[in-house]
């Protein structure tokens, strides 16, 4: 648990009064990075080094003590030092009252077991002083409208948000490289910044603190965040929480995600749960908008930052103008590529017929005809904005339009002023926005950087408004209501894993229907009439008993001693147990996929989605994280049985088999959680009565 002043702190450090640079040299480049820029804009810098007399020109302290002495507060401490060098100096600075350092130096935890120790002297002063540690092996950060730039990571000029420019983008990256590259794409955009993190190692705070006060910070209109991991899920989704109730949306790149209808084809649970899913799952939950790129993270921003939060709303009927046909049936294109619907707009069509040549109304190309009359155009934009919840423009905001734009903007603007309704200009492509837009900003008037991004940003605030605040669920303990003993369990190429007598057993005990077997035991035999005259053969004790072709399916009375002794060679042949399962055969109209996850790094989770051939053709498996509560528990079937029903031929799958199954896996989790590391319930039988577990792997941690 983190010091009980070191998020206070951490606030203090962020938005600093005094700034010190401990390690100043004109002739290192991190240094340059950092100071330079202050220097410029007239920012007073506290300059540390013993070893020079003066840096860039002005007189240095030898160490912090001695320039606090002098009667200087510090807030801030960049410290430019090796590694062992920084771990004296947050004793000292923690000594001194300071509210946090910045360490850039590399060596730390991310260096092998000497970082480690490092690191832990480091975090050991931090937990015993509150002191704000940002890093270690980090690129620091900026606080753009206060002109601090503890920043290491290269000069990048930046729009600062005030009278003239809209800002308020606030940004944490565990990445020092994607920072900066974040930050130029605000600028692309012409959106201001207002504080930008590189946080590093997260030694001491993490991606919850930042979240937490930025959360809190007057300047922030909307966090973006780069994320490698979450290492304190339960505080990272209370910050999340914080930041959507004060109404800052929370957008995310999560780095190192996969395609995933490859892994889909595997049929062990944690192939499927993978990093980049679990945490789609708990982005969606949570109200977090997933981005896939850096550009994608700046363009589902840029409304945020342009609108007042007040004006936050759904838009799901988009209204596009243009001054062309080539861009009306492009921009037709990239909505239909980006799954975006552009209405009809059927009850003003007459209306804009009779005013306007061509064919289609939304997007509608004004023609010159049209672009050359402005209390035309003001009429036509005046009769979207009635029958839409946004309308784009798709005209010029580059550079070098500055001059001929306003012939659209200014009755476009005119317009705006007159309507709720956001009204946004985009260019057709992804182009750098002029900064020459700023006034028009302050004329009703928002701006996108290209067509997609339009989207993009329109898709984000829909998901924004539209997600409502986590239900926080009940702690669970899971294993302490235990019914049952533990089952033996047997070494397999997985890992330890439950047999498969045992596995049916513990499925039938949770209510969840498995289909009649028995197992055979070496040399011995058993009366299979109950089981029906088609027959499964399986070696029972094996988790992918496939792969080496140790299932035979169909087998008829007669063929069952030929079938069990082949299994057994199979068995000999790798080694492995040569106990036997018989099963009866179950028929049914499909196949699904459930399991468990017990261990992923966001929490414990059940699975469920189509199994068989219909996994390739939907690229879909749902989950929701446990436990599960009503709610959860019936908007996941529905989910899944909603997504199943469109295809054609396909019988409906009983909601209420489906529930059933799921409610048994959640109270599995339950009794079972403390000691199993994943479930696999593949293939499961979808029948016209119900839903049948055939084979079950159960692994253990």
């Amino acid at each position: 648990m983190p010091h009980i002043d070191t998020r206070k702190n951490l606030a203090r450090l962020l938005a600093p009064t005094t700034v010190a640079v401990v390690g100043a040299n004109d002739q290192l480049g991190m240094s340059n990075n950092a100071v330079r820029p202050m220097l410029a804009a007239g920012r007073e810098v506290i300059l540390v080094n013993p070893r020079r007399d003066t840096v860039y020109e002005r007189s240095v302290f030898t160490d912090l003590t001695t320039a606090v002495h002098t009667g200087v507060r510090i807030d801030a401490v960049l410290s430019l030092v090796s590694a062992d060098r920084s771990i004296e100096l947050i004793e000292e600075a923690a000594t001194l009252g300071c509210a946090g350092v910045v360490i850039a130096a590399a060596g730390f935890a991310e260096a092998g077991e000497e970082g480690l120790a490092r690191q832990q002297l480091l975090l050991d002063v931090a937990d015993r002083t509150g002191l704000a540690v940002i890093g270690p092996n980090c690129a620091g950060f900026k606080n753009v409208p206060l002109g601090v730039n503890l920043f290491t990571g290269g000069w990048l000029k930046l729009p600062v948000s005030g009278l003239h420019t809209i800002g308020g983008v606030s940004m944490i990256s565990q990445s020092g490289f994607l920072v900066r590259s974040a930050m130029a794409a605000a600028g692309e955009r012409h959106l201001g910044v207002s504080i930008a993190v590189s946080s590093g190692n997260e030694a001491v705070c993490d991606l919850a603190d930042y979240l937490a006060v930025l959360a809190e910070d007057p300047q922030t209109s909307v966090i973006c965040l780069i994320i490698e991991t979450i290492r304190r899920p339960s505080e990272f989704f209370t910050a999340v929480a914080a930041a959507r109730a004060a109404g800052k949306p929370v957008i995310a790149l999560k780095l190192g995600r996969s395609e995933r209808s490859k892994r889909i084809m595997q049929s062990h649970t944690g192939a499927i749960a993978d990093d980049s899913w679990v945490y789609e799952l708990a982005f969606r939950d949570h109200g977090v908008i997933s981005a896939g790129d850096i550009d994608d993270l700046l363009d589902r921003a840029q409304l945020f930052v342009q609108l007042p939060s007040q004006r936050h709303q759904r838009m799901d009927r988009i209204g596009l103008i243009t001054t062309s046909g080539g861009v009306a049936t492009l921009a037709t294109d990239i909505a239909e590529e980006l799954h975006v619907v552009l209405p009809e707009l059927q009850e003003i069509e007459n209306w804009i017929r009779e005013r306007v040549p061509g064919d289609t109304v939304n997007p509608l190309d004004l023609t010159g005809f049209v672009m050359s009359k402005a209390e035309l155009m003001e009429e036509v934009f005046d009769k979207y904005a009635e029958h839409v919840d946004i309308l784009g423009l798709g005209w010029w905001a580059g550079a070098q339009d500055e001059g001929w734009a306003a012939t659209l903007l200014d009755p476009f603007s005119r317009v705006a002023q007159h309507h709720e309704i956001p009204f946004v200009v985009t260019p057709i492509e992804a182009t750098s926005i002029g900064d020459w837009v700023s006034p028009w900003r302050h004329k009703n008037l928002s701006f996108a950087r290209g067509m997609e991004s339009f989207f993009r940003a329109v898709h984000g605030m829909n998901i924004h408004v539209s997600t409502p605040p986590y239900r926080l669920k009940e702690q669970v303990s899971p294993g302490l209501n235990r019914r049952v003993a533990l089952p033996k369990l047997v070494d397999s190429e997985v890992g330890r894993i439950v047999g498969f007598a045992d596995a049916m057993q513990l499925l039938s005990g949770v209510g969840i229907e498995v289909a009649p077997w028995i197992v055979i035991e070496d040399g011995g035999t058993v009366d299979i009439g109950s089981l029906g005259d088609q027959l499964v053969v399986k070696l029972a004790d094996v988790a992918h008993r496939t792969e080496i072709g140790a299932v035979r399916v169909g087998v008829a009375h007669h063929q069952l001693s030929e079938a069990v002794a082949e299994m057994r060679s199979i068995a000999t042949m790798h080694d492995v147990s040569s106990r036997v399962a018989v099963q009866a055969m179950v028929s049914g109209h499909a196949e699904a996929f459930a399991g468990l996850q017990c261990r992923s790094g966001l929490g414990p989770l059940v699975l469920l989605g189509a199994g068989g051939v219909l996994i390739e053709v939907l690229h879909k498996v749902s989950g929701r994280f446990l436990p599960i509560d009503e709610q959860d528990l019936e908007s996941l079937v529905n989910e899944v049985a909603s997504s199943v029903s469109v295809l054609r031929g396909q019988k409906p799958w009983s909601r209420e088999a489906l529930g059933k199954l799921v409610a048994g896996l959640n109270r599995l989790w339950f009794e079972h959680g403390d000691w199993l590391d994943s479930v696999d319930l593949n293939p499961l039988i979808i029948t016209s009565s119900g839903v049948v577990a055939v084979d079950a792997l159960l692994v253990a941690r």
